[in-house]
């Protein structure tokens, strides 16, 4: 009965513990979706990497221009992921890539005013127990 107990209690706090890092990394991929289609710019920059980098040249200032135009010019904005993989580097576990095609759509009320297909790749760090995007690059599908 005490080893059931203790099997039990044990259990209770490893569910309690910090989640694992593919649960974290996909809650951030999550929340980044979420954040894009409420048009959340705030929530959308909390996830980017202080050093973040878009195809290269591209940084925070630019991330938060871009988003900001984004948001006024569509009044509900869609993310369709329709293929995606991700991996935690098994050498440096505080490194992820996620490579998806997702389809994004924006609309002024009712009728789509824009949508375009991508490939894109993203490359995550994890600091201090939460992952953040550092790269992200993409390329239109023709």
């Amino acid at each position: 009965m005490r080893i059931l107990l203790l099997l039990l209690i044990s259990l209770a706090l490893v569910a309690c513990g910090p989640s694992s890092p593919d649960a974290r990394l996909n809650q951030a991929l999550e929340q980044l979706q979420e954040a894009i289609e409420s048009r959340d710019r705030e929530q959308v920059t909390a996830l980017l990497h202080p050093e973040f980098s878009a195809q290269d040249q591209y940084d925070n200032a630019w991330a938060e221009r871009t988003l900001r135009l984004m948001f006024l010019q569509n009044q509900r904005i869609g993310v369709l992921v329709s293929s995606q993989t991700t991996t935690i580097d098994p050498a440096y576990p505080e490194r992820a890539e996620t490579t998806a095609r997702v389809t994004l759509a924006g609309a002024e009320r009712f009728l789509p005013n824009s949508a375009g297909q991508y490939d894109i790749r993203l490359f995550w760090l994890d600091q201090e127990g939460d992952w953040l995007l550092r790269d992200i690059d993409w390329q239109r599908v023709r």
